[in-house]
């Protein structure tokens, strides 16, 4: 495919085009357990060649039984990728979900399997830092983009300049940085969910939207990004006559820009909200983890009420009673009615295949993220979890990026220790002795020391400091004044 750049030099590049059958794998993987209800429910309803195996009196059935993931290594994130090639491994590296909302782990406490209430406390941009620990960024990296998402509007967009930001992080917080590395960093924050956000114009937010897109490939989604480059001004003004002359494009396709257009949201940050309150949410883990009897962990996928599925016997064998048969000898109605019965069969074995693979890739994604994350699952202990990017389970599993993006924004797993999001797992690393140590782990010390303390005399940054060196964390007076402010713990005098 040829494109030409903006300086009018002709440039020549290779783009993935996703099939039907992979875009189906997308949608239902990114599914959480509750909405792959509906969705197949719905496909039954449509498709009668689709139907529930009833001679399965078990549950929609997992890929494997799948006991101790021990062989994903934990020792070791050089694991050859093609040792779990998957075919669902197709999607583009800039495409993300959309986030679950979550709150804070501590409050869940129900073990169902099936089913549990949380109570959601989030605010927006509370979400939008939870995915800081998504990417590999240095300390002072972390602290430029919290800085960002502290200036964005409540429409999730950075009204103000970079040239500002840059004196306020010098002149306010002695952060010394420049405007290239503030482009690096938003660029960044701009791929973070919902998308969007990050933007610094309407244009540039309804791009980003385009550019993430999971079909962001197909014809209609690069018209709309040419629309929304070289038309934005007429778009603006609803000028769709000059847009259709400027762009040769026909009445249905008009319609459909249009139609994709209306999709596009101009505020991503009122999508959440900044006061969200306190609302009572359902959740349904899409895993559970357990203990077997000798003491080992287990995973398996929560199916809840999906039911096995499986190609109508009478259509497979309607159809079956016709091969070989020189078509040319039916009748036009006979033709197009087997015609019609075999686009059926067709589409129930694919979305039956769909499934399977959602299946397999879930369970990559939950495997290798007990193996990196195997002390905590082992003993419940949050200080105890590793640093870990989206990067460490893509290259563990040999899944692409965004794949394990999917996943990991949308689903939640059942453990002994309560009901969690995955992208709770994820956690930013900072580097001590040569070492990289989760934040999260530094927190929940810091968190325990201060719960521990003496509340008639609380200890200042400094002796905090002291008593995380002492647990092995050795870190400075200022990491923890930041940290701690993170945490929302009050300076010592006003902790008595």
């Amino acid at each position: 495919m040829e494109r030409f750049s903006q300086v009018g030099v002709q440039q020549q590049t290779q783009t993935q085009q996703l099939s039907p059958q992979q875009l189906l794998v997308s949608n239902l993987t990114e599914m959480p357990v509750e909405a792959l209800y509906e969705r197949v429910d719905q496909e039954l309803k449509e498709n009668v060649s689709l139907e529930r195996d009833t001679s399965d009196s078990s549950d929609y059935s997992d890929p494997s039984d799948y006991s101790d993931p021990s062989d994903y290594s934990d020792s070791s994130d050089s694991s050859d990728p093609s040792e779990y090639s998957d075919s669902s491994d197709y999607s583009d590296p800039s495409e993300y979900s959309d986030p679950s909302e979550y709150s804070d782990p501590s409050e869940y406490s129900s073990r169902s399997a099936n089913e549990a209430i949380t109570q959601e406390t989030q605010s927006f941009y509370d979400q939008l830092e939870e995915q800081i620990g998504f990417f590999h960024l240095t300390e002072h990296e972390e602290e430029i983009i919290r800085y960002l998402i502290g200036s964005l509007d409540d429409d999730g967009l950075l009204r103000i300049s970079l040239i500002q930001i840059q004196d306020e992080l010098e002149v306010y917080h002695n952060i010394l940085t420049s405007p290239e590395e503030l482009e690096h960093v938003l660029h960044i924050l701009q791929n973070f969910e919902p998308a969007g956000v990050g933007a610094r114009s309407l244009q540039e937010c309804l791009l980003l939207q385009v550019e993430h897109a999971h079909d962001r490939q197909s014809p209609i989604k690069q018209k709309l990004a040419t629309l929304l480059r070289n038309q934005y001004d007429n778009l603006m003004l609803k000028r769709w006559d000059r847009i259709q002359r400027a762009m040769h494009l026909s009445d249905g396709e008009v319609s459909r820009l249009q139609h994709e257009v209306r999709r596009l949201n101009p505020r991503p940050g009122s999508s959440i909200g900044e006061a969200m309150g306190r609302n009572l949410q359902q959740i349904t883990p899409d895993f559970i983890i357990d203990n077997d009897v000798y003491g080992h962990l287990t995973l398996s996928l929560n199916n809840g009420h999906l039911p096995s599925l499986r190609v109508s016997e009478d259509d497979l064998q309607f159809l079956h009673s016709y091969e070989g048969r020189d078509t040319r000898q039916l009748s036009r109605s006979e033709r197009d009615g087997l015609t019609y019965l075999r686009d059926r069969v067709e589409k129930a074995q694919s979305f039956i295949e769909a499934l399977h693979q959602r299946q397999l890739t879930l369970t990559k994604t939950m495997s290798a993220i007990m193996s990196l994350q195997r002390p905590y699952f082992e003993s419940g202990d949050e200080t105890l979890l590793r640093p870990m990017t989206l990067e460490d389970v893509a290259r563990r599993t040999g899944l692409h990026l965004s794949t394990v993006s999917r996943v990991s924004n949308s689903k939640w797993v059942q453990t002994p220790y309560g009901i969690l999001p995955l992208k709770w797992f994820f956690t930013s690393a900072a580097r001590l002795d040569g070492d990289d140590v989760s934040v999260r782990s530094i927190k929940a010390a810091l968190q325990e020391i201060v719960d521990a303390e003496d509340k008639n005399a609380p200890l200042a940054d400094e002796a905090l400091a002291t008593a995380l060196q002492a647990r092995g964390y050795d870190v400075a007076r200022r990491t923890v004044a930041k940290y701690r402010e993170q945490l929302n713990i009050p300076i010592a005098r006003l902790r008595k």
